[in-house]
């Protein structure tokens, strides 16, 4: 009878340690019900009592610390719930509780709160790794990818979330760019011209049409752009810059410098950019033969790099011109109004013109007869107005000239010098070369001429 009572009461006891197993198993996820419940209408005080005292018996029961974490991240204490997210992934079967892509799904948003862009980028990989179609791991990840200029990585995360939901409008303007920075033009267009239609914000989207349209030389397309954007301060710099290029490229120098001037206030000075850019400006005032001006900008370059580019030599040459009252005549004044006093020169060497065409604001060809040996047939010249050395490919230019004008010889004039290859070029060509030596001393003589009574 008494073994019987014995287990009976043994009987019992486990009859009593399971119901309060089984009790507090259900009670738990009651009570995170209920938590999570408080979380959702904003009573954070409450869900986080409920919470406290779970993990207070329990310290790593996963759903109790995973709410922690949605807590503590309404409470945008995101360094803490980081902490407590990346705990979570150290618990022994923490996934039979949570989904691990939605840890790594909060982990991500906190690190791009935190801008801690490279531990972001990571998540999404981690998240990738599950599935590697997610849409928004590759739409997300692609955009980061995109704001750090990993163009070609971007790409491939965006076009595979925009490919599998085309309303992500979102990915439009940067597939664009990062397809023109990866060299597909074709498709850049077609994403950039599309983010036009659904985006408040075009101006980014149209300068790198702009970029587009330039580099195929569709100056037209290009310059609709630009202008579309140059008010923009973001494009400021970047839209004048490209128009001045456009404009130089077709001898528009006057248009370039008003266009190139709206730019400086833009400037940093000191980066690699400003510093291209302030040379083309210095290089169109040169070419409108602003020599002044344009001496303006190469000291303000020469101050900030002594050794970018050709800025010191162009200095020196420059300060010789401006030195020397016969030189200064040749690049203030426009050819047009240097006609006379090169007709006198080429007069001096025996020739009189018998036609003449601008080539360019500095340049000019001329057909002139020997006044001494009139049978014989007309002869060219060419003035270029420069002071870079004249190439072997210029001096070929000229020859083909003489040859398209039936001119059998001709005379290359030059306020510069000749190379060595530009010489041995012309020297069997029938072909005579005259520098800035020859030119500096005719000038003298014409101009001592004229200052006589």
């Amino acid at each position: 009878m008494t073994t019987i009572k014995l287990l009976a009461a043994v009987f019992t006891l486990c009859i009593a340690a399971m119901a309060a197993l089984f009790a507090r198993r259900t009670h738990l996820p009651g009570r995170i019900k209920k938590a999570e419940e408080f979380l959702e209408n904003d009573e954070i005080q409450k869900a986080s009592e409920i919470v406290k005292k779970i993990l207070g018996n329990k310290q790593d029961y996963v759903p109790a610390r995973y709410l922690r974490a949605r807590i503590l991240i309404k409470q945008k204490q995101y360094l803490l719930a980081i902490s407590e997210l990346n705990g979570l992934l150290g618990i022994n079967g923490f996934a039979d509780f949570v989904n691990e892509s939605d840890i790594h799904y909060h982990l991500a948003d906190l690190y791009h709160e935190t801008q801690q862009w490279q531990k972001e980028v990571e998540e999404y990989r981690a998240i990738l790794r599950f599935n590697p179609d997610d849409i928004r791991a590759n739409h997300r990840i692609g955009h980061v990818l995109y704001r750090q200029k990993n163009y070609g990585d971007a790409r491939e995360h965006l076009l595979k979330a925009y490919t599998q939901d085309p309303s992500l409008d979102d990915c439009l303007l940067p597939l664009g760019v990062s397809c023109y920075h990866s060299a597909d033009h074709s498709n850049a267009e077609q994403y950039l011209l599309k983010s036009l239609e659904t985006s408040s914000d075009t101006a980014e989207a149209q300068y790198y049409l702009g970029a587009i349209y330039k580099s195929r030389k569709d100056y037209e397309s290009a310059m609709r752009m630009y202008n579309a954007v140059r008010k923009d301060r973001r494009f400021l710099v970047g839209s004048t810059h490209a128009l001045g290029e456009i404009y130089f490229e077709q001898d528009m120098y006057d248009e370039a410098i008003e266009c190139l001037e709206e730019g400086l206030k833009g400037l940093d000075g000191k980066d690699e950019d400003s510093l291209a850019y302030r040379y083309l400006l210095a290089e169109c005032y040169e070419r409108a033969n602003k020599i002044t001006e344009a001496v303006y900008h190469w000291r303000k370059i020469y101050e900030t790099n002594s050794s970018y580019r050709s800025t010191k030599t162009k200095l020196e040459d420059y300060r010789g011109i401006l030195d020397n009252e016969n030189q200064r005549v040749l690049f203030t004044a426009s050819l047009e109004e240097l006609q006379p006093l090169i007709t006198e020169v080429i007069a001096r060497l025996n020739y009189n013109i018998i036609s003449k065409s601008p080539v360019n604001v500095n340049e000019y060809f001329y057909k002139a007869f020997n006044i001494k040996r009139i049978n014989e047939p007309p002869l060219a010249i060419y003035f270029n107005r420069t002071t870079r050395d004249i190439t072997e490919s210029q001096i070929n230019d000229f020859y083909k000239r003489m040859n398209a004008e039936n001119c059998k010889s001709g005379i290359y004039l030059t306020t510069a010098r000749f190379s060595i290859r530009a010489k041995n070029a012309a020297a069997s060509m029938m072909m005579e070369l005259m520098d800035s030596t020859f030119l500096n001393k005719a000038m003298e003589r014409v101009m001592m001429k004229r200052s006589k009574p």
